[in-house]
């Protein structure tokens, strides 16, 4: 077996491949050690500049569309987007939606993005890390200003943060309507509960100056969007990175859902000024679910905005194949804490057997390779194959 690229301990190297034999991709923090190919795609959202991950961090807007077959490294390549993105200090987010109507609901696709939101510093994840991380670095005195500077000064969530503040810096909120006293964690757990979109009992609500059961819903959610992206960057983030998987597979297309309008609303705010900046939005799929979806809109706009944003995942070449072959070798070497005996040439064989059982290297998937190198009915996993070595 070639000399291993990487260093990497049996607790990592586990999980790993547990998560392989089960058709899962690993966690975005350890994507590095079984990644493969993918390096043009990789260097255009990652890379260049004037698009992707860099362009965020210069103040604009993106929207991408991350196209490839089952099977073939989606999964693989958005945990690599999520670990990049975490690497240049963005905040991300990242959830499955199994119906792309979901996002002509603003509300639905805006609760998603915040409560799903991860940091780079390891904070947790959601809004409670944002704003008790806020309420420590942002002096009351100064609020005003920021407010002002980012655009939020006046909007509900101004009013939201200066009680916020207040409570945090007596360490409890007088709330006179309902005659209760509320600590600082109670008023956080309001604000934070509200922004994502979750009940909020009435004195909660009181306290941080909304009125009978109310709801996000009722509201600009894309403001909101706005604000937390807006706090986000004053706290030293250089931009936020949404992930949205599985966007059409299950769709049955309706051109009176919305959805057609919400995509080009969505489109035209990334290249706004003012709008979107420092965020990037990434749709995965089915290259063919998605052509079919925009030629079914009849809408020339959106057809050509997607057309110039999408991003075909190439195929792997037999090199890829066989690198991923030998990093999952080292992986087992780690993890049984014993020699894997598998030259490159049985690795180079592992590939060539599955290629054949599959009609070609051009129809064997990552999928395949890692579940089914046999394609056989309850066949040995790749994981399996090697550690019986």
């Amino acid at each position: 077996m070639s000399q291993s690229p990487f260093s990497i301990d049996p607790d990592t190297a586990i999980p790993i491949l547990t998560r392989l034999q089960q058709g899962v991709p690993p966690e975005p923090e350890s994507i590095q050690y079984i990644r493969v190919g993918r390096k043009d795609e990789e260097r255009r959202l990652c890379d260049k500049p004037i698009e992707g991950l860099q362009s965020l961090k210069r103040g604009s807007g993106q929207i991408y569309f991350v196209l490839g077959d089952f099977g073939y490294g989606k999964s693989f390549f958005i945990n690599l987007l999520s670990q990049r993105a975490t690497d240049m200090n963005m905040v991300r987010s990242r959830f499955d939606l199994q119906d792309i109507q979901d996002i002509a609901d603003k509300t639905d696709l805006y609760t998603n993005i915040v409560r799903n939101i991860r940091y780079p510093d390891e904070r947790g994840e959601g809004l409670v890390p944002l704003f008790r991380r806020f309420c420590e670095e942002v002096d009351r005195s100064d609020f005003d200003r920021i407010a002002t500077e980012r655009g939020f000064y006046g909007h509900p969530i101004y009013n939201m943060l200066s009680n916020l503040l207040e409570a945090w810096e007596k360490g409890q909120l007088r709330v006179e309507k309902d005659e209760v006293t509320l600590d600082q964690s109670q008023v956080l757990t309001a604000v934070t509960s509200y922004l994502q979109g979750e009940d909020v009992p009435l004195e909660g609500l009181h306290a941080i100056g909304k009125v009978g059961f109310d709801h996000i819903s009722k509201e600009d959610e894309y403001e909101y969007l706005q604000h937390i992206r807006s706090l986000v960057l004053e706290l030293g983030y250089d931009g936020v990175v949404v992930l949205l998987d599985e966007a059409a597979e299950q769709l049955e297309w309706s051109p009176d859902s919305g959805t057609t309008q919400r995509l080009i609303d969505l489109y035209n705010k990334c290249f706004q000024q003012g709008k979107f900046d420092h965020m990037m939005f990434v749709f995965v799929g089915n290259q063919d679910k998605w052509d079919t979806l925009i030629d079914e809109t009849g809408h020339q706009a959106l057809s050509d905005r997607y057309r110039a944003k999408k991003v075909v995942l190439g195929e792997l070449t037999e090199e890829d194949y066989v690198d991923l072959v030998e990093r999952v070798a080292h992986l087992v070497t780690v993890a049984h804490d014993r020699s894997v005996s598998l030259t490159e040439t049985e690795a180079r064989e592992i590939v060539t057997n599955a290629a054949s059982e599959y009609g070609g290297v051009s129809e064997l998937s990552p999928r395949r390779l890692l579940l089914f190198p046999r394609r056989k009915e309850n066949d040995t996993t790749l994981v399996d194959l090697i550690s019986d070595k």
